[in-house]
């Protein structure tokens, strides 16, 4: 053992290279091999049995467009951006608070309160918003018990409830990344902001916001992308009515059995998003640029 500690001592560059090898055999196999399978397994096609027909094509994808899944594209995407503005002017308040108008010993336990979420599975929350939800549930249960309604809500299944689901599932991606921003903002420029004349409302917009910029952008990364490919709640909380493109795709790799259909509409979300998020982190640091 001693020898090889030795040996690889006085060989930097073969110690650098052994020590990336694990890391790289691990993205290799566990990552890019399984991507690189289901690209072409998208391209071939479905046998009557369910199982894969190396008949390469582009079917898959020609049929991707079609009307009725261009709605499910629609219905996610817009979905997924309503989330994420809502997450915004939600979340901001939050980080804004914690970060610069609440004293240090208060800031642990106010973040903890915005972590405690994760303590529980994600599916285990949902379920409990579907009791909540529910025509027996909590809410009419209250509304009913206060003669504020003479009938039960219809709340659950429908694309309220999957808001709501996403939005209290992903308000911590969104509050996290904008507390660590504002957090380094330095208190004297909002000083000298005020000191030259400038009013609260007018050091946010000129000062707090640009700098917070970031924070922003990352959080509507974070919540965007797991709003647009979510499948858990619109599945629970929406069901049929308000599919999206996760359960789109779930449903032909667990229950049609298509999967180089599957594959196809997979690839086309993945290249949508990165191609939606270049785009959109290009618009903020310009904006970021004219407003500083």
């Amino acid at each position: 053992m001693e020898q090889v500690l030795h040996f690889f001592r006085h060989r930097p560059r073969l110690r650098t290279a052994s020590l990336l090898a694990g890391s790289l055999i691990w993205l290799v196999g566990f990552f890019l091999v399984p991507i690189f399978y289901l690209l072409a397994v998208s391209f071939a096609a479905r046998s009557p049995y369910g199982t894969i027909a190396w008949i390469l094509g582009l079917r898959n994808y020609a049929r991707a467009f079609q009307p009725l899944y261009l709605e499910i594209y629609w219905r996610s995407v817009w979905m997924a951006l309503l989330s994420t503005l809502l997450c915004a002017g939600l979340g901001y308040p939050v980080a804004y608070t914690i970060a610069l108008r609440v004293s240090a010993r208060w800031k642990s336990a106010l973040l903890l309160l915005v972590v405690i979420p994760f303590w529980t599975s994600f599916l285990i929350r949902t379920y409990a918003w579907m009791v909540i939800l529910r025509t027996e549930g909590v809410i009419n249960n209250v509304l009913l018990g206060l003669h504020l309604t003479h009938e039960p809500l219809r709340l659950l299944y429908t694309p309220l409830a999957v808001f709501n689901g996403l939005v209290y599932g992903e308000l911590p991606f969104m509050i996290l990344p904008l507390y660590a921003v504002l957090q380094k903002i330095d208190p004297a420029l909002l000083e000298a902001a005020q000191d030259l004349g400038a009013s609260r409302l007018a050091t946010f917009l000129r000062v707090t916001l640009p700098l917070s910029t970031p924070g922003l952008v990352a959080g509507a990364v974070l919540v965007f992308i797991p709003s647009i490919g979510a499948f858990v709640t619109p599945d629970l909380l929406g069901g049929a009515r308000t599919m999206m493109v996760g359960n789109l795709i779930q449903n032909q790799f667990a229950l049609v059995r298509d999967q180089p259909f599957g594959s196809a509409v997979a690839f086309l979300l993945t290249f949508a998003v990165l191609a939606l998020l270049l785009g959109t982190l290009r618009s903020a640091q310009r904006v970021t640029r004219e407003i500083l």
